[in-house]
């Protein structure tokens, strides 16, 4: 499994479309092949920082995603919007289960 944790201050002009794109984004991605989940919050601690989640079954789906012309065009739009720089880590993981249980 593939986790991308991101987050991204975003310019308070350009919040509202930036939101309305990572909605498209994320109902999108998550009816890619191969993706488990994909969400983005906004920060509770600051209101115009918005955190991203995703979950892969593969580097080769998440590659196949990259791939993809909304990504490119989401991925312009998000420079546009952002305040600074975009924090985003991705994290290989070899095993998950439940917190408790």
């Amino acid at each position: 499994m593939v986790v991308i944790s991101g987050r991204a201050k975003l310019l308070e002009s350009e919040f509202e479309g930036a939101v309305h794109a990572a909605s498209v984004m994320a109902a999108t991605s998550r009816d890619e092949p191969g993706c488990i989940d994909y969400r983005f919050a906004v920060d509770i601690e600051d209101g115009l920082v918005v955190q991203l989640l995703e979950q892969w079954e593969s580097s080769e789906a998440l590659d196949v995603h990259f791939a993809t012309a909304l990504f490119a065009a989401f991925s312009e739009a998000l420079l546009r919007a952002v305040d600074g720089a975009a924090e985003f880590t991705r994290f290989g993981v070899s095993s998950a289960g439940p917190l408790f249980g």
